[in-house]
């Protein structure tokens, strides 16, 4: 976009205005994406938006400019206190925001082994099956479910997206 197509969005309507910042709040990561046309975003509105989570102004008006630009931007915003509630004002503004999934934070053995074994039992596989089919080691896995040790980090992540879309993490292991 042209410099003087962002100094009508960003221009100043007005006196300059205080953002009021949402004073507690979970950190969440955040995807926005362009709405629709660009041109019907409020730059305004999301950059204040954006700045009451947390951002930086100049870090909101940034990824805002990113967004016009058509292009998709990830953000994590430290203080958010209702994720419906920014969905709903970011989508007013012209502004697709999409959360993140969190990864879980396990801290027993007793809790990994019953979530790993429903991930696997979600996705109809026996404990082979599911070794097979998503590259994991048997016996690992069988530690797991036995409540024997927990999953590391990337694993967590790893099991979260097979319990989220089985298919599709299936199809991603499939040679071409």
């Amino acid at each position: 976009m042209m410099n003087a197509g962002l100094k009508e969005l960003f221009g100043r309507p007005g006196q300059i205005q205080d953002v009021d910042r949402n004073r507690s709040g979970l950190r969440e990561s955040l995807v926005l994406r362009p709405e629709g046309a660009t041109f019907a975003i409020n730059a305004i509105a999301v950059t204040r938006i954006l700045a009451k989570c947390g951002l930086t102004l100049l870090r909101a008006k940034r990824a805002v400019e990113d967004v016009i630009a058509g292009n998709e931007v990830t953000l994590v915003l430290p203080r958010v206190t209702s994720r419906d509630h920014l969905v709903e004002e970011l989508a007013a503004a012209g502004v697709q925001g999409k959360f993140l999934r969190k990864r879980p934070h396990i801290k027993s053995k007793s809790v990994a082994g019953k979530w790993v074994k429903k991930v696997r039992e979600g996705a109809g596989l026996t404990q082979e099956q599911f070794a097979v089919v998503y590259g994991v080691d048997l016996k690992t896995l069988q530690k797991y479910e036995q409540c024997v040790s927990i999953p590391a980090a990337a694993v967590l992540s790893y099991f979260q997206m097979i319990e989220a879309d089985p298919e599709a993490v299936k199809r991603l292991r499939i040679e071409k």
